[in-house]
């Protein structure tokens, strides 16, 4: 039975709404699984309802292509008050009713043992998508089980790498928020690490299929016990990334001084995000004060440094991990489905890039401090110029006395 038909007219349960991958994950369930519906569990929180957060997140620019193809997809979300770190999700017992229709459950984000606990208790339940990370994992990392406290249910547990910008969906490049791996892509600043080593970064459209494909695979096989999907990553360097990101940091800079690199001698670093990043952002914030505007470029400076900052421990080290199962999961989906949930792909590097860099500029930086750092890159590049045509004037005049 293909993907599409095995999910077809199913209550599914997804946790996690709130975090990048759930958002992602919803919008992607309700545009191309058309007879699913999808119980949310979530919680208020300041100030606005459950039906309001959920309202939120279907207004939010992700959710664009899903609002004009599939207006009324919201209608099919049901939205219950709970809460993950609570005893059987903190569920009322009439929720609790309602939800044993569930037979797929999805985790997004998250502590999951409250979740696999509770899932327990559902009747019809036919698997369980688990999102985790390959990086709490030390040594070769196996497709099974390493330390997981994983009960005896029919599981997929799909260890991801970093989960960077869409390659596709919801439209190319599509981003929310400035992570480490977006700032190091859009060449945002220089960045600690070994640039020979793979980057280990999986596209969020080709993580969500991933746990939708592996939620089918376990549900068709009647797994009694758990199975492990390390999901793919990008297949680049990050010196690779780094060298191909060259057209989209000219095309669509990121407002900051910082420079596109990546190097594992301390030192150097430190130097060059010294004299390169940090000055130039306090001398410009200065240059703003004194001119009575508001201080701005430091702060972002901060943003990107500290987004660089997580990417440290895993650049600075290679990571084995054995992927044999999605590229068989990939195989085993009927061609039709491959399309339209691929769970490995050929990238174009240098489109995707320039697709992210597009993105993030659009999504996650203030205007004014794009045009400020547009006229003080002008103003640098234009300096040399006016300097030689005044030298070359100055000795034209002096030779003609």
């Amino acid at each position: 039975m293909s993907l599409c038909e095995w999910y077809a007219n199913r209550s599914v349960l997804l946790t996690g709404v709130t975090s990048e991958l759930g958002r992602v994950l919803l919008e992607k369930i309700l545009r191309c699984l058309p007879n699913v519906t999808v119980c949310v569990v979530l919680r208020s929180r300041d100030g606005l309802s459950i039906e309001d957060r959920l309202k939120k997140i279907f207004a939010s620019p992700g959710y664009e292509r899903l609002r004009q193809e599939m207006p009324g997809a919201i209608s099919r979300v049901k939205t219950f008050e709970g809460n993950l770190l609570y005893e059987q999700l903190g569920l009322s017992d009439k929720d609790k009713a309602s939800l044993k229709e569930v037979t797929v459950a999805f985790h997004a984000g998250g502590p999951h043992d409250g979740v696999l606990e509770y899932c327990q208790d559902l009747p019809k339940l036919k698997s369980v998508a688990v999102a985790s990370t390959i990086f709490r994992h030390r040594g070769m990392i196996m497709e099974n089980l390493q330390n997981e406290k994983i009960p005896e249910l029919p599981v997929a547990l799909v260890r991801f790498p970093f989960v960077g910008p869409a390659y596709k969906e919801p439209k190319p490049g599509f981003v929310e928020t400035l992570k480490g791996p977006t700032a190091l892509m859009v060449g945002a600043g220089f960045a600690y690490g070994n640039s020979e080593f793979q980057a280990e970064i999986i596209p969020m459209d080709i993580a969500v299929n991933t746990m939708i494909a592996a939620a089918w695979e376990v549900g068709m096989s009647n797994a009694a016990k758990p199975m492990v999907y390390n999901a793919v990553t990008l297949g680049y360097t990050w010196e690779e990334l780094i060298k191909n990101n060259r057209r989209a940091s000219w095309s669509f800079p990121y407002p900051t001084f910082g420079i596109r690199g990546m190097t594992s001698i301390g030192p150097l670093y430190w130097i060059l995000v010294l004299l390169l990043e940090w000055l130039p952002s306090v001398l410009c914030d200065i240059a703003l004060g004194l001119c009575g505007r508001k201080q701005r470029i430091f702060t972002e400076y901060e943003r990107v440094r500290n987004a660089l900052r997580s990417l440290e421990p895993i650049s600075s080290r290679p990571w084995s991990v054995e992927r044999n199962r999605v590229y068989l999961l990939q195989q085993r989906l009927a061609a039709a489905d491959r399309d339209v949930f691929p769970v490995t792909a050929e990238v174009d590097i240098e489109a995707y890039l320039l697709c992210a860099a597009a993105a993030t500029q659009k999504s996650c930086v203030n205007d004014n401090n794009l045009k400020i750092i547009r006229v003080i890159h002008l103003f640098l590049l234009c300096a040399p110029v006016i300097f030689v045509v005044a030298y070359i004037a100055s000795r034209t005049l002096l030779s003609h006395k």
